[in-house]
């Protein structure tokens, strides 16, 4: 089964589990489609046309218009559905708030609702639980009309996360709240909170960066010129182990340590005492790790035959092929980056600054007539010794030229119908299909030359779910639990 048809069929199983979800809580009736921004939008809800769903906005059975909000703070993401408010009336609040850190809903906390301004009293409504995770369920019935400042507290884990949601007005009775104007809802994208939170699912903001060029090359990992060693034996005899034990691949020797000890040559027996078995002394020439043994034990050996092959991963060497259309762009390079199978995020090599982190050894004035290539050696930390010689990676050289420009994860991308696109959030429920240029690449992130602008938000893990809801069944964006 190809990977496409997997997701697919993710996606269905978790539109599934939603759409039963809904059985399990209030059916009161309202249109689910609906699609919110950065800002607020009212909107009034068609009970002639769903007069058999389910309402997921949790508003009763009135007919007044709603609000629909999406405001973030540095904690959490609250999007918000309540009817316009009038005195002495109830307005629920459908608040969904999610982790910004995990992107997890919140499960636990009490909400407050604070009604300010305006040259009235304040006014505080507050719950204090969830009704499912991530939904609290707060009404406010104000006693004052006015233009009244929203503010929503959530108070969580620790954490405070103040929403302003500015001002809106309170009517002094139902009757004299203006119909709604029915909004154009265009190409938006409905991917519900219930479906967003039982997924791999992320947003992240677009954002100003300063991301550094670099040239796509072929690289090897190797060890160090000073960085490894060949053990071989003086002259012929027999192997010995020196103590209890033989080392083996894997061994961390310090230079100076007697490794194992070759006796006379073949005639004289290895002799033995109370210090152990006397002969030449094999001694490891630097601190490092065995790589490889080539003999045991026992055996009888050749003179200048290798017996323990040494190497020090706490430094290695990165040696790119740098393609011979692209030497000439490097004329001062800076360090590199490279992926690696199963890690989050690449791995930098930085050769500069104060965070540098390895250096240039050499870059080769000569092409190989063979590959067309030059060669690029740097030379680096090996942090948690995870990096292994004979690695074959793809490494993006740093060419020391930079740009500031607005920037998306590169996770956020999807090929779709051969044009590059991002998901933009348009409310907390609702997504905007953006087709993009694309630019320089810098390790996880990617130039975004036009399609976005910097403080929007988009799909940077689950992109390719909210793909599949805008091409799916319509019922797939349905199915509030609200």
């Amino acid at each position: 089964m190809n990977r496409p048809s997997v997701i697919l069929g993710i996606f269905l199983a978790v539109s599934a589990l939603v759409l039963s979800a809904c059985d399990t809580h209030d059916r009161q009736g309202s249109d689910p489609d609906h699609a919110g921004d950065d800002g607020v939008h009212t909107r009034h809800d068609d009970r002639d046309a769903h007069a058999d769903g389910d309402d997921h906005h949790g508003h009763g059975d009135s007919d007044e218009p709603s609000i629909a909000i999406t405001h973030f703070t540095d904690f959490a993401e609250l999007f918000v559905e309540f009817p316009v408010m009038s005195v002495g009336n109830e307005s629920p609040f459908a608040a969904h708030f999610t982790w910004l850190d995990n992107f997890r809903p919140v499960a636990e906390g009490k909400v407050r609702i604070h009604l300010r301004g305006g040259g009235l009293p304040e006014e505080e409504f507050s719950i204090g639980e969830a009704s499912i995770p991530g939904i609290f369920r707060p009404v406010a019935v104000p006693a004052h009309a006015g233009q009244r400042e929203v503010i929503v507290v959530l108070e969580s884990a620790g954490q405070t996360s103040v929403h302003d949601l500015g001002a809106h007005t309170v009517y002094t009775s139902k009757d004299v709240i203006p119909a709604a104007m029915e909004e154009d809802e265009g190409n938006a994208i409905s991917y519900l909170k219930e479906q967003q939170w039982q997924v791999d699912f992320a947003t992240a903001l677009v954002s100003q960066r300063t991301l550094r060029e670099s040239i796509r090359a072929v690289a090897t990992i190797k060890a160090a010129a000073d960085g490894e060693a060949e053990i071989s034996t003086p002259h012929d005899g027999q192997l010995a182990r020196r103590g209890n034990s033989f080392p083996s691949i894997g061994t961390h020797v310090r230079k100076g340590q007697v490794l194992a000890v070759v006796g006379s040559p073949l005639g004289r027996e290895l002799k033995t005492s109370d210090k152990g078995v006397s002969g030449t002394a094999l001694r490891a020439p630097i601190d490092g790790v065995i790589a490889h043994v080539h003999a045991t034990a026992g055996s009888y050996l050749k003179k200048g035959q290798s017996v323990f092959h040494i190497v020090d991963p706490a430094r290695l060497w990165l040696e790119s092929r740098i393609p011979e259309s692209d030497v000439l762009r490097l004329t001062d390079a800076d360090g590199a980056w490279v992926s690696l199978p199963s890690v989050d995020g690449p791995f930098v090599i930085i050769t500069k600054g104060e965070n540098a982190n390895g250096r240039v050894v050499a870059f080769s004035q000569a092409i190989d007539p063979r590959t067309r290539t030059a060669a690029l050696i740097l030379e680096f930390i090996n942090p948690d010794k995870k990096l292994r010689i004979g690695m074959l990676l793809e490494a993006h050289v740093l060419t020391g030229r930079t740009v500031d420009s607005v920037a998306v994860p590169l996770s956020a991308i999807v090929r779709d119908n051969g044009v590059q696109v991002v998901y933009v959030e348009s409310g907390g429920e609702s997504f905007e299909r953006r087709v993009v240029q694309l630019g320089i690449r810098d390790g996880d992130f990617i130039e975004v030359r036009s399609g976005v602008t910097g403080g929007e938000r988009v799909v940077s893990r689950g992109a390719y779910l909210v793909k599949l809801a805008a091409s799916g069944p319509a019922e797939a964006g349905h199915g509030h639990a609200h």
